[in-house]
């Protein structure tokens, strides 16, 4: 039963029950590597929802431990169970996805909207041009998530100033 549902959420199944958001937050994870070695890593979070998150992390984890995360904006803290790894990284950090498993319990400090249709697939994140710095909600499937979180951004074209660009990822959620 618990190996189907992991097997689910890891195939992208798995209904969600709040929109997931591209941020980076500060966090410091506290866990156990898959050598068996205690480990406190200072990161960041790729996206986030009410109920987990995608992590970036330079050491290597075992699916299904259990792991603390301390949020460096709210300095709440969370036990997380690793999902599994999360997507390709082109760089030696790896990507995660992991679960609360206290639910309804916000460790990030972000009031999340309600969950639309496209939420369901996709990430929403808010975008700046660099020419002229309008701003836009774009909505990236998990491939491209990971390229912009590698990259530092996403190349596009602006409708407001005609020009093509490196588009940044910025904050717009309030706490």
């Amino acid at each position: 039963m618990l190996e189907s549902s992991v097997k689910a959420a890891l195939a992208g199944n798995r209904e969600r029950r709040t929109p997931r958001i591209a941020i980076e937050l500060p966090i410091r994870v506290f866990a156990t590597d898959f050598k068996g070695k205690e480990f406190v890593e200072d990161s960041t979070t790729i996206a986030i929802n009410l109920q987990g998150a995608r992590i970036r992390l330079g050491r290597e984890l075992i699916p299904e431990q259990e792991i603390r995360i301390l949020s460096g904006k709210t300095g709440r803290e969370g036990i997380f169970r690793v999902v599994g790894r999360a997507g390709d990284s082109e760089s030696r950090a790896s990507f995660w996805a992991v679960e609360c498993v206290t639910p309804g319990e916000n460790i990030w400090g972000v009031n999340f909207p309600q969950l639309g249709p496209q939420d369901q697939t996709l990430v929403r994140t808010m975008m700046q041009c660099p020419a002229c710095r309008a701003r836009e909600v774009v909505f990236l499937d998990e491939p491209l998530l990971d390229k912009v979180a590698a990259h530092g951004g996403l190349l596009r074209g602006c409708l407001t100033c005609g020009k093509t660009g490196q588009w940044k990822q910025i904050p717009y959620y309030q706490t």
